[in-house]
């Protein structure tokens, strides 16, 4: 069995990934009864928990990549392209949300959603030219700074 390079890194990206998500009860805790949830709040909530999610699956997907085609650089390509593909569809499906929920004009996203995008980029970036490790915990990390950024969103309008 190939040794797979980076796989505490990655598994430990994934275990900031778990607990981010819980953070999403920390913020809808902090929210008063009284005060409404809007469509741009739930968006939020949406962002952290299923951004966070995917990050801690999409940091075993290397492991397995590479265990399963026998070595380190394939592994990487197939990873990478399966997560580019899978984040694409979702930051596309996300955008038109935010948009519809008025949620684009906030600071926070005028951040978060390039940086989900860039995410993206990053993945391809790594599956056609670096095949490394770094580039996909890079874009992982990405990721993450999306669902922090929408957990202090949300935050910040409540508190």
């Amino acid at each position: 069995m190939p040794a797979v390079e980076g796989d505490a890194l990655l598994i430990g990206i994934g275990t900031f990934g778990i607990g981010t998500a819980g953070f999403s009860a920390v913020a809808a805790g902090l929210r008063s009864e009284s005060e409404r949830w809007t469509p741009a709040h739930s968006l939020r909530v949406r962002a952290i928990v299923s951004t966070s999610l995917n990050v801690a699956f999409e940091s075993v997907i290397p492991v397995i990549a590479v265990l399963a085609m026998g070595n380190m650089h394939s592994g990487l390509v197939i990873a990478s392209l399966v997560t580019g593909i899978y984040g694409l569809v979702i930051v596309g499906l996300r955008t038109p949300q935010w948009v519809r929920a008025g949620g684009i004009r906030k600071r926070s996203m005028l951040v978060a959603l390039p940086m989900g995008y860039l995410s993206v980029v990053l993945y391809f970036l790594n599956a056609f030219v670096f095949a490394s490790v770094a580039v996909y915990a890079m874009g992982l990390s990405l990721q993450l700074l999306v669902a922090a950024i929408s957990f202090y969103g949300l935050i910040a309008e409540t508190t």
